[in-house]
């Protein structure tokens, strides 16, 4: 998948330079006579872009857009990857067309460009670019100048007749590949695809986008001041993400249905880039979105709380808390009427049986917020895991009203779990499954049988205590978010009230991508981490207007955000453990062949820097004891090899002053086996896990860095089976879990 998804990324951005360096020297060309025309069209871009685009990009003055693009550190950055390698030699052919070249300033100054996505045959899509010509246009002998300028880069040129209209195609010597062309009044279009040239002039009496208003809604509430502006069209979101995803997303369907069309202006710095504009929303089908849309919105308060290592933090607020539960209730019960009457159904029976009343016990202290926080993979942490944050207009109120639920719920249900109390904070639990889906929705559908506990104004909810014992561990140590200075600088670019808001902390979000992918993306993500990691912050808002969201997105970059984050090692975390990585073998150097002919020692840098290797070949093998050290000299690895096979023991080392170990294993054929044990930086036993055939396999235990035992299991052909237990570190039971191939029961 990431393969793909980089393969197919790669060759869209070599079109789509390709493309731009053509329309310039289109452009350069009309220049020899320019001032001889007059009384050219004044046809919109937009009239010839095909109702099916799926996003379209504007400027209104493509040299200035690309020299702050160019000269940004966010591009200077992203250059400098091995994935965008490819395209330096265009980018480059860009800069030279450009750069210090007063003619073509002058004619793609002030002159629209919209670039256009189109979804193609198969899970495929290409670009249609459109370029206001205006009085250039007029030129009827530049389609032949041209035949002499491109044959400079070995294209031929040829002339066809397509739905009425002369359309020039341009042929790649080389590959054959053909670029097609054609002058629609004032406007140039130009694409790779036939079919979208086609639909292109198609589209050219129907005016689609003009005459759309749910679009005209959006495009209105943006200025025209900013040097591109980006559109969204949901329609085509779920198409468009089969390009790089083999199954449908069941949020893309949501999207597809809540929402119609976004209009952003888009605004790059050298260390920022934001979007700022609106979302229109689908008023014809009862969604979320729609819910969201019709309530007034509400302040965030929950940084003082929540954890300054929450990897994402999605606030939803408003004015009144009953107005947002009858609308999604009534949305609940439009969309699911079966689901909802048996849901309420059992509700009234459990309400009867137990003798309380949700609304007033729960519903009635809730204040302006409810934020849903993700935190970095933790111990007793599954996937799906959230922690609610639910803000109380009186906490007294909150603790009468949930202490009042507990109670009946101890009286009548077998309930097992004990108090536990920690740091002076009590953490308790609730057995009425289903209560935050129906009062919540979807978004909370996963906190099914919640633990909770009080910390100040809020009520915090979670499936897992453990994930509270974490969150109580940073507000004692005052590792909260509003005391991250860099993080309350981003958040108060944000508006204070909001519907929804969300912030991702990048490089803690990265946790949980490389920790519950599967191997074949685990790697893709492995090896683009940095690029991942360098948009260390991103913030976006919906702030409802009635008829649609004003909405901001926003985004910080920071090339340097990966040297200081903890990303597939997590010291503090017991089963967050770096058996992952070594399964994937991303140890194992990759030499150049040429470098395998000759028999005797190596030394060789990884193509990245980060790691030197050094070790012997033998016969075109790599043979016996293998060493990698850190970029700064320390030991990272000793694994032995048998004709370029792991085989043997394996050594795997901190980059610290004391190279302490931190794991021991053994290979047979490149395959884990016998017993993995890792290590915490303070030589503690932190996992042992039982190996069969390079996957998990027997027992297992994870320990705290006190080497009191936290979590003890099993797996069964690389996943979970059987009985799990959670101990705290002072050695009590505090969560048993059964599993059956992987999945909880």
């Amino acid at each position: 998948m990431a393969e793909l998804f980089n393969t197919t990324i790669m060759s869209k951005k070599k079109k789509f330079f390709l493309t731009l360096t053509i329309l310039i020297v289109l452009a350069i060309s009309a220049a020899v006579i320019w001032f001889f025309f007059s009384g050219v069209g004044k046809r919109n871009a937009f009239s010839v872009v095909p109702s099916d685009a799926i996003y379209i990009i504007e400027t209104n003055n493509s040299t200035k857009g690309w020299k702050t693009l160019s000269e940004s550190n966010i591009w200077k950055h992203l250059i400098t990857s091995p994935k965008f390698s490819d395209i330096n030699k265009s980018a480059s052919t860009l800069d030279s067309l450009i750069n210090n070249n007063s003619t073509l300033d002058m004619l793609m100054s002030e002159r629209q460009l919209l670039v256009s996505a189109h979804m193609t045959e198969g899970n495929n899509y290409d670009f249609l670019f459109v370029l206001d010509m205006q009085k250039g246009s007029k030129i009827t002998f530049i389609k032949d100048y041209l035949k002499g300028i491109l044959s400079y880069y070995n294209y031929n040129m040829e002339k066809a007749d397509m739905l009425g209209q002369e359309v020039t195609i341009l042929t790649d010597q080389m590959s054959g590949k053909k670029i097609y062309l054609a002058f629609v009044e004032n406007l140039l279009i130009c694409s790779f695809n036939e079919g979208i040239i086609r639909n292109s002039l198609k589209s050219n009496t129907q005016d689609f986008w003009a005459k759309n208003p749910s679009f005209s809604l959006v495009k209105d509430e943006i200025s025209g001041s900013s040097l591109f502006n980006f559109y969204f069209n949901f329609t085509q979101v779920s198409p468009f993400l089969r390009c790089y995803m083999n199954e449908d997303s069941p949020l893309a369907n949501s999207l597809a249905k809540s929402l119609i069309y976004s209009a952003f202006n888009v605004n790059l710095e050298n260390d920022r880039f934001s979007f700022k504009g609106a979302v229109g929303i689908n008023d014809s089908l009862p969604t979320y979105m729609k819910a969201m849309a019709s309530i007034s919105p509400g302040k965030m308060k929950a940084f003082d709380v929540i954890s300054s290592s929450a990897a994402l933090y999605v606030s939803i607020c408003f004015a009144d808390y009953f107005d947002l539960q009858d609308k999604l209730i009534n949305l609940y019960s439009s969309e699911n009427s079966n689901d909802y009457e048996s849901y309420n159904s059992v509700l009234s029976k459990i309400e009867k049986y137990l003798k309380i009343d949700l609304k007033e016990d729960f519903g009635k202290w809730i204040g302006s917020e409810i934020a849903m926080v993700k935190m970095p993979p933790t111990a007793n942490a599954r996937e799906d895991d959230i922690v609610a944050f639910i803000n109380a207009n009186d906490i007294d109120d909150a603790k009468k009203g949930m202490e009042h639920i507990e109670k009946q719920c101890r009286k009548k249900l077998p309930i097992k779990f004990e108090l536990v109390k920690y740091q002076n904070y009590e953490i308790h639990y609730v057995e009425i499954k289903g209560l935050f889906k129906l009062f919540f929705g979807k978004l909370f559908a996963k906190l099914e049988k919640p633990y909770f506990t009080y910390i100040d104004d809020y009520v915090i909810f979670s499936n897992s205590p453990s994930a509270l014992m974490d969150i109580i561990d940073d507000y004692v140590k005052g590792n909260t978010l509003a005391k991250n200075k860099a993080f309350m600088d981003f958040s108060d670019q944000f508006d204070s009230k909001a519907n929804v808001t969300a912030f991702i902390q990048m490089p803690k979000l990265y946790s949980h991508l490389f920790y519950y992918a599967n191997a074949a993306k685990k790697e893709g993500i492995h090896n683009n981490k940095d690029l991942i990691i360098s948009f260390e912050r991103i913030g976006f808002q919906l702030v409802s207007d009635g008829k649609y969201f004003k909405t901001t997105l926003i985004a910080q970059h920071n090339p340097d955000a990966f040297k200081d984050a903890t990303l597939e090692d997590f010291e503090k975390d017991a089963d967050q453990t770096y058996n992952k990585e070594i399964e994937l073998l991303v140890f194992k150097p990759q030499l150049p062949p040429a470098m395998l002919v000759n028999d005797g020692s190596f030394k060789f840098a990884a193509t990245d820097s980060s790691s030197t290797y050094e070790g012997r070949i033998s016969n075109n093998y790599i043979e016996g004891l293998v060493r990698e050290y850190y970029k700064d000299g320390k030991i990272k690895s000793s694994v032995n090899y048998k004709e370029g096979i792991a085989s043997g023991s394996a050594i795997f080392y901190y980059d610290n002053e004391k190279s302490t170990v931190k794991a021991k294993v053994n290979f047979d054929k490149d395959k884990i086996i016998d017993k993995y044990l890792e290590f915490y930086q303070n030589n503690e036993r932190k996992a042992m896990i039982e190996y069969d055939d390079g996957l998990p396999h027997g027992d297992c235990e994870y320990y705290y860095d006190s080497g009191v035992l936290k979590i003890e299991g099993e797996f069964k052909k690389g996943v979970k089976n059987g009985k799990w237990k959670h101990y705290s570190e002072a050695g009590n039971l505090i969560d048993k879990e059964k599993y059956k191939k992987g999945e909880i029961k």
